[in-house]
């Protein structure tokens, strides 16, 4: 990002010094050229009216009509001068005085031209005419001083112009070349760095697969053993719960109380090794995600779990208040384990003597409410189903430890339980994209909410 930024930082930094080179060089293309098309029409000037001038003149020594140009062929071609000089100097304001002193000087040149060719006609005195002459000899030295003025500026501007412009064309090569070599070191630093982000990229892919490869194998590994838990294990657990009945059934009579008790316990570890196991195979089942989703709402799921469980609601003299829930897209089998999981949490762990209070509600919440990690950043909206409960709750803290597998808060003897539901729930909500969180106070209860992803 940076050799890119950089690159087109470079880049439109080198269109606009190019825009205005170019920029400048026209414009000094263009002063040049305007310096030749005002001497030009200066020079024309002089020549329009020097050849009145002769013109007038040889009429005068020889008499002789061929001599005479027309004088309307004359103030034409001089008006033209005059308005293109006029429109060529206007940003100079010593040329357009000047200007404005050689049309004065010249629309009198012409009438005293006019008026020495109507006295040589009428065969007016000599003197008068010489006069004329005069008159006009004045004129024209004072048109020719102004003309003079005004070249001399013109070339004065044309030297400085075209130095500027040579100065110009001298530096422009420079200029490029520093340009392309920065421009040069900019690409080559940027290929460097794209170079080496490539090659670091490459080893981090390398990196990534090979732990790709043994995370696999470790899967592979978690998954064979798994599969032993679930079903190799289980059966020496069915032949010591199988002996252990038989051997208490046969040989009641022969043991005593210390072996009576002890052979309880060995039924109950049994029992609880044998519940692990199962609850063990229902999570890595989960994990292989073999149920298609469809289209439920999670109340009917609720009302199921509700109905299984009616002896032992009635036996607690709970009370379970279901609110409206929408239709989600549910694997339905994992989230009904996951329902159960969670009624049987908040059943079992009630306040002696108080009977169980638990409700079911539902609210929409987007993303920037809550502070849960974990929560996938594209997904905005999220359906919160929550499970409050006024039991014996615990302290907040620790409720990241509660969806730990076999991690429990109460001993056995405090609360009977094999520490694995609330993980299976953990395990459910990561299938659907969601999570779960908990919050809860000692002696106050605990509430659950599962956060499934609106779209």
């Amino acid at each position: 990002m940076v050799g890119f930024t950089t690159t087109l930082i470079v880049l439109v930094i080198i269109s606009l010094l190019s825009f205005q080179q170019m920029n400048t060089m026209i414009r000094y293309s263009n002063q040049v050229e305007h310096t030749y098309q005002v001497m030009g029409n200066l020079k024309s000037l002089s020549d329009v009216i020097t050849e009145a001038e002769t013109s007038i003149r040889g009429y005068v020594i020889t008499k002789d009509s061929t001599y005479l140009v027309p004088m309307d062929k004359i103030k034409v071609e001089y008006t033209g001068l005059i308005k293109d000089l006029e429109k060529l100097i206007v940003d100079n304001p010593r040329q357009e005085n000047r200007l404005a002193m050689i049309r004065s000087t010249l629309q009198l040149r012409i009438q005293l031209l006019e008026s020495l060719e109507q006295s040589v006609g009428a065969d007016s005195s000599q003197q008068a005419v010489l006069q004329r002459i005069a008159k006009g000899r004045d004129l024209m030295t004072s048109f020719k001083e102004n003309l003079a003025l005004m070249e001399k500026e013109e070339q004065e501007l044309l030297t400085s112009r075209f130095e500027q412009k040579e100065r110009f064309q001298r530096l422009t090569p420079r200029t490029f070349r520093i340009v392309t070599a920065v421009v040069g070191l900019v690409f080559l630093a940027s290929f460097v760095f794209l170079v080496k982000a490539m090659l670091d990229r490459f080893r981090f892919q390398q990196e990534l697969q090979e732990q790709l490869l043994s995370l696999k194998q470790s899967n592979d590994e978690l998954t064979q053993l798994a599969f032993a838990a679930s079903h190799d294990l289980q059966e020496p657990v069915r032949k010591i719960r199988t002996f252990a009945d038989r051997l208490k059934i046969r040989q009641k009579e022969r043991l005593d109380e210390e072996g009576q008790m002890i052979l309880l316990r060995i039924d109950a570890a049994g029992k609880k090794l044998q519940g692990m196991l199962e609850d063990i195979s229902t999570y890595m089942n989960l994990l292989e995600l073999r149920e298609k989703a469809v289209h439920i709402s999670p109340q009917k799921l609720w009302e199921e779990v509700i109905a299984a469980e009616r002896d032992r609601i009635q036996e607690l003299n709970a009370s379970i208040t279901l609110g409206a829930l929408p239709e989600l897209e549910l694997y339905p089998n994992q989230v009904r384990t996951m329902f159960k999981a969670l009624l049987d949490n908040a059943l079992g762990y009630h306040k002696e003597g108080v009977p169980p209070v638990i409700s079911i509600s539902h609210r929409e919440v987007d993303i920037k409410e809550l502070t849960i990690q974990g929560l996938p950043t594209l997904q905005k909206h999220y359906h919160a189903i929550t499970i409050e409960d006024n039991g014996i709750g615990f302290e907040n803290e620790y409720k990241g430890k509660v969806f730990q597998l076999f991690r429990r808060l109460h001993t056995q003897e405090q609360r009977s339980g094999k520490g694995i539901g609330l993980a299976i729930c953990q395990r459910v909500m990561a299938n659907h994209n969601g999570v779960i969180d908990a919050f809860a106070e000692v002696n106050k209860g605990a509430a659950f909410t599962m956060y499934f992803p609106k779209d």
